[in-house]
């Protein structure tokens, strides 16, 4: 599968660079950084949050970290909670179940991102399935999320064996 069919079309009318590094088969955040050989606090991952009206909103934060709902709320002033992990998937009908791209823009999908993504220089997302990350540097990645609210929506990193939702 390689790159979700969304994400290619944005990256490239966008004109962003990217490359893709393949790694074996992967089902966490975890073993993605230990497959693709990287640093967790690099590798963005989306999670999906839904609002009172059903409606989604991505939640893109460096996969070290724990996600802070109780922040999100009081950053977004209004209640918002986890989606399922089916139904967190339904508008990435393009991409493998659980390798969800934390790039909100390619699904039209608001989005807010967590601030501690500044400061890493190169960033990589999954791409869609469970094989391919992508690699952008902090300029692409600044291009990518132009214009979204961000703030500091996480906890502290936590420790790498400890699960967390939509692991990817």
């Amino acid at each position: 599968m390689s790159i979700a069919d969304r994400v290619h079309r944005l990256l490239e009318e966008e004109h962003i660079p990217y490359e893709t590094l393949r790694h074996t088969t992967s089902h966490s955040s975890v073993q993605t950084a230990i497959a693709a050989q990287i640093p967790l606090h690099s590798l963005a991952k989306a999670v999906i949050l839904k609002d009172d009206l059903n409606d989604y909103l991505m939640a893109v934060i460096p996969s070290s970290n724990r996600l802070q709902i109780r922040q999100v709320r009081n950053f977004l002033d209004r209640p918002v909670k986890l989606a399922s992990e089916t139904d967190a998937q339904k508008p990435f009908s393009d991409c493998q179940f659980g390798a969800i791209p934390p790039i909100a823009r390619a699904y039209e999908m608001p989005m807010i991102w967590d601030d501690r993504l500044s400061q890493v220089p190169d960033i990589y997302l999954e791409s869609g399935d469970h094989e391919t990350l992508l690699h952008i540097d902090q300029e692409g990645f600044q291009q990518l999320i132009q214009d979204t609210p961000h703030s500091n929506l996480c906890s502290q990193p936590r420790h790498e064996s400890r699960p967390d939702p939509y692991e990817s």
